[in-house]
């Protein structure tokens, strides 16, 4: 006669493989957790860099370096420097961007062209 009910050996093993299971969900979950906290804070710094970019090259430029507080706790430093060109009636200023918050850094550059003599924007 067949035996309808599992031993408990079975079910034993049956409670083994579903906790190793539940042990594998929970790691990615957590692994997957960590990698969202450091995407959005990526994306936070990359969008104060932003903020900074459009704010420091919306007025006159000068070559020179500059640095303060942006926000509660991200701190920069800019660096404007004068490329040479050919053209004497504009003026290509180099911007570079250094970006810290916490354990987080960004550098950024870019180039802007202005009116020569005043640094003004075109």
């Amino acid at each position: 006669m067949a035996q309808a009910g599992f031993t408990l050996l079975e079910m034993l093993a049956a409670l083994t493989v579903l906790a190793l299971c539940c042990t594998v969900l929970l790691t990615a979950f957590g692994q997957s957790a960590r990698a969202l906290q450091q995407v959005q804070g990526s994306d936070r710094l990359s969008l104060t860099a932003r903020s900074l970019m459009d704010e420091l090259a919306e007025g006159r430029l000068t070559a020179g370096d500059s640095n303060g507080v942006y926000g509660a706790n991200s701190h920069w430093q800019m660096q404007v420097s004068l490329v040479p060109q050919a053209n004497p009636r504009l003026a290509l200023y180099r911007l570079d961007l250094h970006l810290a918050e916490g354990r987080r850094q960004l550098h950024l550059s870019t180039l802007q062209l202005r009116a020569a003599g005043t640094g003004a924007a075109l």
